[in-house]
């Protein structure tokens, strides 16, 4: 299994150049640590009407997942947010509901992978 599977790899080629395999890792292990909180807090706020706790939580893990290169999670993130700025679209439950879904699924996908990075200063991304 591929140590980056779900993650862009010019966006991981671009932080090693920048900042060297322990800007990665220090990444990876802000979005290994937070974002489990995130899906918690979205989650909670789509089950108790929350837009506004939606709103920060799903920007904080759109902004975050984006800078390590997790595109799906960061998109999926990102639409959450717009849709809980919404009042018509949040009123959607089933958009609601499906959007939350996207960003479970896009974490599930891209945790191992995340995880992987933050316990380990790889040097070749």
């Amino acid at each position: 299994m591929s140590v980056t599977r779900g993650l862009e790899s010019d966006v991981l080629l671009r932080l090693r150049q920048e900042g060297g395999a322990a800007l990665v890792a220090a990444l990876a292990a802000l979005l290994a640590r937070t974002a489990p909180a995130r899906l918690a807090q979205i989650s909670h706020g789509v089950a108790n009407d929350d837009r506004a706790g939606v709103v920060r939580a799903a920007h904080s893990l759109a902004s975050s997942s984006a800078n390590l290169g997790a595109v799906d999670l960061a998109e999926a993130a990102k639409s959450m947010e717009l849709l809980a700025e919404s009042v018509p679209r949040w009123d959607d439950v089933a958009a609601r509901d499906a959007t939350a879904a996207a960003i479970a699924q896009s974490w599930s996908d891209v945790a191992d992978s995340v995880r992987r990075l933050a316990a380990t200063h790889i040097e070749d991304v």
